[in-house]
């Protein structure tokens, strides 16, 4: 009698933090730790969202999910692999074609067009994807809806534009996940929710995994799962809504926002 068949081995989180922390050293020789036993694991696909005041050790872990920096203690894997592992080089490999940044200040390019910046990822590309980066680009700028402004500079976009700009250009390379750190800290709120549901949506639509740091709880609200970070240690907080909105979501908002006064 045949054996029965194996069931396949289950696919490694895509980004894996176990118990890291990431400290620096002070001119006096003191050690300041500013993240402490970090536990977080990200699947595929899915959104999370992290509530922070500033000083809370945001961009430390945005710089630590980046690939930018390591943990001090601890450890973290990027599906499957110890980044204790990668080389600078195979790091760098990583983020220029698995990881999207969209920014608070946008960061585009202020002498090129929206279709320019958009296409500026793939200079890194080969082949195909090379070749084609001006058709990929507009056709990510369409699908945000900038179709017609393909040749405007920053200057001549609306706030929530460029942010539309910038989140093109970090889905222009199909990544595995989307850091977006303060995404609509420079917008309004009518339109922060339309830029965010956006990038919401693209992101579930590419399958991409979308990690929001924010001190916004609208905007937290957003994620299948919320945490909050406080003093360099992350609290895992209530579930969120899937495939919901940020209006959908405002009843929820109070809440939130008394827990992050407590922090």
């Amino acid at each position: 009698m045949s054996a029965p068949p194996q069931a396949p081995d289950p696919q490694p989180a895509l980004i894996e933090l176990q118990d890291a922390s990431r400290s620096v050293r002070l001119p006096d020789d003191s050690l300041l730790t500013i993240l402490a036993g970090v536990n977080l694991t990200v699947q595929s696909g899915e959104h999370i969202g992290i509530v922070g005041r500033s000083g809370t050790g945001k961009s430390t872990l945005l710089n630590l999910l980046g690939l930018l920096d390591r943990p001090s203690d601890g450890a973290m894997l990027w599906a499957g692999t110890p980044v204790q592992r990668l080389s600078g080089r195979a790091a760098a490999r990583i983020r220029g074609r698995d990881i999207g940044f969209v920014f608070q200040q946008f960061n585009l390019l202020p002498g090129r067009t929206a279709l320019e910046n958009v296409a500026a990822p793939l200079l890194y590309a080969t082949g195909r994807e090379f070749r084609r980066r001006k058709d990929i680009a507009a056709a990510m700028l369409d699908r945000l809806g900038l179709g017609h402004r393909l040749d405007e500079l920053p200057t001549n976009l609306s706030g929530g534009e460029q942010q539309r700009v910038a989140i093109a250009r970090a889905l222009v390379r199909g990544p595995r996940v989307v850091l977006a750190d303060e995404p609509t800290g420079a917008l309004d709120v009518e339109t922060g929710r339309m830029v965010m549901g956006m990038l919401d949506e693209a992101t579930r639509e590419s399958g991409s995994a979308l990690i929001t740091i924010t001190h916004d709880p609208a905007i937290a609200m957003m994620a299948g799962r919320r945490f909050r970070l406080a003093g360099g240690r992350l609290h895992p907080g209530e579930a969120g809504h899937p495939g919901g909105s940020l209006h959908s979501a405002a009843s929820g908002n109070a809440g939130v926002a008394n827990a992050e006064e407590g922090a």
